[in-house]
């Protein structure tokens, strides 16, 4: 893991770095960052923000995809101006590959809160929601003395999916527009942070909504998911570009909003105090594999997400080997000192962590079923209605063009039966019910 030094950065990240407390001297002794607790956790979970959109990120995309004829056409344009996701990655251990269980957020994000597979916390479907039986991290943290409070925009993420399992104060925006309930979630995820206290505190901020419709510009009313498929064989690569522009501003929004989170609590004077972790639920794809928007599939545009976890007083630094967001709430509460329930799924992921040799799972249920598993540098996505799979190199191949199935053919019956053990071990579990 790599320190950091001041001269890497501008003047006002440095400053913002160093209220962090993380301008240590290369070399300095620290505890480990497990034993650091924390007073505070501000979690910030994203719908929709691909990774590559973060220019923090980015770099484990720039891998050209391949160009033969009949292979998968990379999405166009790069990353959005994102400095306050930026500020906070450079002051974060980040990961280069965490896996959202579905590609989207109501299911992901029930995943994050609840250390489980939706299949298994039987939350697969809009009709759907999430099990009471299951403890949730709010419910932990709640029954441990702290405060629990959610601020969030999303209509999935309302009460009746069962996602405010947990939490005291669960603040839904009801605002008309996505751009409205933005401004009204980060009014009041403000005011929040402004009245931490001495009790400890629990404060989860839903943003993004950064799928489509897309402006086409200042004149011209938007596009929806189903306009944009109508053409999708028409799109000529300039049109690609105007979407992935259009995509790119969302991202934009989103980032001023963190920042706006971000100096709310150098304001507060309790960044020192807080945790503070930054995630996507999941992706957005923009027409590369012929789809748009979430829910379409399991490709990496929208089950591979940034996720960013900052300790104030402990040096940054990327962790490479792949981990799952079923994996963040018992990281959270490794950090603030607490016991992660026996019957959570994840593990903590933290540095220096002894971290198993397992299978990672990511699955969809709605319009169609797909499962994926991902096991070192390899994701194997199988298809059980047409009894297809292929299989990729996460990151030589991060654009998932190069099927090895059949080149490396004994891993790919590995990752099979991974699939087949998780689907087994579903069934069993609904047979005890």
């Amino acid at each position: 893991m790599q320190c950091i030094c001041v001269k890497n950065f501008g003047p006002k990240v440095a400053l913002w770095i160093s209220l962090l407390g993380l301008l240590v001297a290369c070399g300095s002794g620290q505890k480990p960052v497990q034993a650091a607790g924390r007073k505070h956790v501000l979690l910030v979970t994203v719908e929709g923000l691909r990774g590559d959109a973060v220019g923090a990120f980015e770099s484990w995309f720039n891998v050209p995809a391949e160009t033969d004829e009949g292979a998968a056409r990379a999405s166009p344009g790069g990353s959005a101006w994102t400095p306050n996701l930026d500020r906070l990655a450079e002051a974060s251990f980040t990961y280069g590959y965490a896996l959202a269980t579905s590609s989207w957020c109501a299911p992901s994000t029930a995943s994050i809160m609840a250390s489980e597979y939706p299949s298994y916390l039987d939350f697969k479907s809009l009709e759907r929601s999430l099990d009471g039986d299951h403890t949730t991290l709010a419910e932990v943290l709640r029954s441990a003395g702290w405060k629990t409070r959610a601020f969030v925009q999303h209509s999935f993420l309302r009460t009746r999916y069962n996602l405010d399992q947990g939490f005291e104060d669960y603040m839904v925006a009801e605002d008309e527009s996505s751009r409205e309930r933005a401004a009204t979630t980060v009014s009041q995820a403000v005011e929040a942070i402004g009245d931490l206290g001495n009790t400890s505190t629990l404060l989860w901020v839903q943003l993004g909504g950064l799928g489509p419709p897309f402006d086409l510009g200042d004149n011209q009313q938007p596009l929806t998911r189903s306009e944009w498929l109508r053409y999708r064989d028409q799109w000529q690569p300039e049109d690609l570009e105007v979407l992935r522009e259009r995509y790119n501003a969302g991202v934009q929004r989103v980032d001023q909003q963190l920042g706006l989170l971000l100096d709310a609590l150098v304001d507060s004077s309790k960044t020192q105090e807080t945790v503070i972790v930054c995630v996507a639920s999941n992706g957005c794809e923009l027409l590369e594999k012929g789809h748009i928007g979430d829910g379409t599939s399991l490709a990496d545009s929208l089950v591979r997400v940034p996720l960013m976890i900052s300790v104030a007083g402990t040096r940054p630094g990327v962790i490479e080997n792949p981990v799952s967001l079923v994996d963040l709430a018992p990281s959270l509460l490794r950090l603030v000192g607490l016991s992660a329930p026996r019957t959570w799924r994840g593990v903590s992921v933290l540095p220096r962590e002894p971290v198993p040799d397992r299978f990672l799972f990511s699955e969809l249920s709605r319009a169609r079923e797909l499962r994926v598993a991902v096991r070192a540098d390899y994701k194997l996505v199988l298809d059980p209605e047409k009894g297809t799979h292929r299989m990729f190199d996460v990151f030589s191949d991060p654009h998932e063009v190069r099927d090895l199935s059949v080149q490396k053919g004994a891993l790919a019956q590995e990752l099979l039966g991974a699939i087949k053990n998780f689907e087994e071990g579903l069934k069993l579990e609904n047979s005890d019910i």
